[in-house]
């Protein structure tokens, strides 16, 4: 026995070297663990960097790389920036073929990157902030340093194939990219669906005035630790130098939120960030910094207005810029009068429609006056230069007096009065030596990121225990299931294996085509009938691996078979956790259905307006809170513009937990950015959510989900149909809201606080939130404005409830 008692020390030292061996390294057929992200992590071996699962906002998260010290935990890198995982059930795993997987709670394949399958061994984090595979002998298969988000590191390099792309309030990536041009200058480019402008290097200069060389062949920059950044455009190879060059620091360049690229040193003592170099030192240089037809200037900081004849289009985003007060009509059978407004010392950069030289400024007034589309001109006195825009973008009010010929011209219809109204100028002369304002991005406004603690030692130990006992089982089963697919292929003959690989393509694309008999057998013969509408049935279904989905026949379906496919490819890669999945279609003779996922708590309108079923306020914040997160993402974010036109209790189910996801988003036709939707004529929707413009045959946009967003916050207060208020009031729905609307508005104008209880559901017995009603009540408001130009947009509705939900801590 003494032998025995003697190894026991070393074998209770063996899961704590162990776990000190592996802390930065992820093995072949590992997960890390979102229900752990506090535990579940990667560190480098210095310790600077972690890896694991962040949260971005409640039940959300991304699977990202920070710096651990930071005070707020920097990301520096990003997988799943545009689609986080939800809290529960979310993996990212190493699989035997070498596979770097990232499944959300129901399987879903939300990120995936593959090195040589035939040689990845283990994932692991260098003390870079690199996360890699490698194969056996230590060979890199694949970095995260070949794709990067919005952040360059120390050693990390940016090519012709790499790109940095800023990320917005919501954890999305955004307008602003840094890469290098087809002519091989590294720039900052603002790219929207309308524009696609370089902002720096200055664009009002050539490239060798900008110390670049143009049309270079090797298109390679990066940052070394001392803070250098080398880039091969750059002239004489002179590289940008941090303020603070020196070793021992360290270092990150960011393409921030606002479009400025920025050099920071991290300071070890408190966590902080300080910036060392700056890309553009006078912000209004930045493009699309004030939006559409906004103005930047400065007073003496940088500082946004709308000209004359425009309003702010949100007063909390000057992102989304400004608004015409009065649209200028464009029939072809009436010609509006319209007037110039000349703006001195006002320029709006890019856009133009053509450029005429040695012209009139009456000419100039002509050309623009019999073209509708044109929105104003530039106009050079001196050289009689007239530049026509097609739109107003990157407005600035310049101070040089070099640039004091210059004279924007703005377009209005000739009834807006703009008597008395300033025209937007800067009232101090800013020199390009100026020292910029280095605090502007602060730690808070930057990264939002709670913190995340060290891994559990103790936890760790019974890990490695339990998974070596686990390993042994694993192996059994690996062995026999390797032994039956050996004969299961044997079998098959080779269209049955073509065919086998074939649904192995569709299943990880997480989209594939049913046939009307699987169907059929999935929900014996349409028995369980979920609910119905407009657009069809829904019927639960099961299917041969288990899963349950819903199933809705579509009616009235008049597109061929391929515009069906096309239309249904589109929505098939919107992909967002307040949106109901979809998983594939049937398309078989006179039959068109969707196979979607199954929500277990049904509608919302079966939950809301049942007596015996209550929801508390903290939940009917939540759901208001994810179908705003939903509605933005349709709005704002996905690859299509998708309008949802039927936004009702109906059509937001609720999971388990009692999430909203939205469904029934891809029914209607999905629209172009920028496009004309004028030929979204035919009345859709449900009567008492429907925006006054469907009457009215205006242009229809997506400020009619907003107003149907609002009846739908009226009904989680009240806790009550709008429609059946109508019928007990005998009016019409229109009427009985319009009611509703003034009395809300009479009630915040005179700040009566006990009025909020009585708009809010009785049944609660006073449990809410006095701010968060009152946020919700302003919302409803604002949402069901008859003017729609007044309506907030989803994006803005988020980001102020996501304040008013962080803010709040009695819920």
């Amino acid at each position: 026995m003494a032998p025995f008692f003697s190894i026991l020390p070393v074998l209770s030292l063996l899961p704590l070297l162990s776990s000190a061996a592996f802390t930065d390294t992820l093995p072949l057929r590992s997960s890390l663990s979102v229900d752990k992200h506090q535990t579940d992590t990667l560190r480098s071996p210095n310790g600077t960097f972690t890896c694991g699962f962040h949260s971005i906002y409640d039940n959300a998260f991304t699977f990202s790389i920070w710096y651990t010290n930071s005070a707020n935990k920097t990301v520096v890198w990003t997988a799943n920036r545009d689609r986080p995982v939800h809290a529960r059930g979310a993996v990212m795993t190493l699989r035997k073929g070498g596979a770097l997987v990232l499944t959300d709670y129901d399987g879903t394949v939300v990120w995936q990157r593959e090195g040589d399958p035939a040689g990845v061994r283990y994932a692991q984090l260098l003390e870079t902030g690199n996360l890699v595979l490698k194969n056996s002998r230590g060979m890199v298969l694949w970095q995260s340093f070949d794709s990067p988000t919005d952040t360059l590191l120390p050693s990390q390099c940016i090519n012709a194939a790499t790109k940095l792309v800023s990320t917005t309030g919501l954890h999305v990536p955004g307008h602003y990219i840094f890469h290098f041009t087809d002519s091989s200058i590294l720039s900052l480019i603002y790219d929207d669906v309308d524009v696609h402008e370089i902002y720096w290097p200055d664009p009002d200069n050539g490239e060798y005035q900008n110390s670049r060389n143009r049309y270079n062949s090797t298109r390679l920059a990066g940052l070394d630790e001392m803070g250098n950044f080398v880039s091969s455009d750059f002239a004489n190879q002179r590289a940008i130098v941090a303020s603070d060059e020196g070793h021992g620091i360290k270092r990150r360049l960011t393409l921030d939120p606002d479009g400025n690229l920025r050099l920071y040193s991290l300071n070890n003592s408190d966590g902080r960030w300080s910036v060392s170099w700056i890309a553009v030192s006078q912000p209004c240089n930045i493009h699309g910094l004030c939006g559409p037809n906004g103005i930047c200037h400065y007073l003496p900081a940088p500082t946004c207005s709308c000209p004359p004849g425009y309003v702010m289009s949100n007063p909390r985003n000057w992102s989304q810029g400004c608004s015409p007060q009065v649209d200028i009509n464009c029939t072809v059978d009436q010609v509006q009068p319209v007037q110039f407004v000349p703006l001195p010392g006002i320029d709006y950069w890019g856009s133009d429609q053509l450029h005429r030289d040695q012209v009139s400024l009456e000419a100039c007034k002509n050309i623009c006056r019999s073209d509708c589309t044109c929105k104003g001109f530039q106009y050079n006195q001196g050289s009689g230069t007239c530049y026509p825009k097609a739109f107003l973008y990157n407005g600035k009010a310049y101070t040089a007096p070099t640039k004091s010929a210059r004279m924007m011209h703005l377009k209005l219809p000739m009834g807006v009065n703009i008597s008395g109204i300033p025209i937007p100028q800067t009232n101090v002369l800013i020199s390009r030596k100026q020292h910029p304002d280095c605090g502007q991005m602060n730690a808070s406004t930057m990264e939002p990121f709670p913190y995340v603690h060290k891994a559990n030692q103790g936890e760790a130990k019974w890990f490695y225990f339990y998974g070596f006992a686990g390993a042994i089982f694993v192996l059994e089963v690996f062995f026999i299931a390797s032994a039956w697919c050996f004969v299961l292929r044997w079998e098959l003959g080779a269209s049955e294996i073509q065919a086998v690989e074939e649904g192995y393509k569709m299943m990880t694309s997480n989209f594939r085509r049913y046939s009307y008999k699987e169907l059929v057998k999935a929900t014996r013969k349409f028995k369980e009938e979920l609910g119905r509408g407009g657009s069809g049935i829904v019927y639960k279904g099961i299917l041969d691996n288990s899963r349950a989905v819903a199933v809705k026949t579509l009616e009235n379906v008049r597109q061929c078979e391929e515009e069906f496919q096309a239309e249904l490819s589109i929505i098939g890669r919107i992909n967002h956790m307040n949106l109901v999945r979809i998983w594939g279609f049937c398309s078989e003779s006179s039959h068109r259905m969707l196979v979607t996922e199954y929500i277990e708590n049904g509608s919302l309108a079966n939950i809301l307006f049942k007596d015996n079923i209550l929801l508390e306020w903290r939940q009917r914040f939540n759901i208001a809170l994810g179908v705003a997160k939903g509605l933005a993402y349709l709005h704002h974010e996905c690859l299509e513009w998708v309008i949802h036109c039927d936004v009702k209790p109906e059509n937001i189910l609720l999971d388990r937990n009692l999430e909203p996801k939205i469904a029934d988003f891809g029914l209607v036709k999905l629209l172009n950015r920028g496009g004309s939707n004028q030929n979204v004529s035919r009345v859709r929707g449900t009567i008492g959510y429907i925006a006054p413009e469907w009457i009215s045959s205006l242009q229809i946009t997506a400020k009619v989900d907003v107003y149907s967003y609002g009846v739908v916050l009226l009904e989680l207060l009240l806790g009550k149909r709008v429609l059946d208020l109508a019928v007990g009031a005998d009016e019409e729905v229109h009427k009985v809201l319009r009611n509703l609307v003034g009395m809300l508005v009479h009630m915040l104008d005179n700040e009566e606080s006990s009025s909020i209880a009585e708009v809010v559901d009785c049944r609660l017995n006073g449990q809410f939130n006095y701010m968060q009603a009152r946020t919700l009540i302003k919302f409803v408001v604002s949402c069901l404005d008859e003017d729609r130009s007044k309506r907030p947009t989803m994006e803005s509705i988020v980001q102020t409830l996501l304040l008013a939900d962080e803010s709040c801590s009695m819920c």
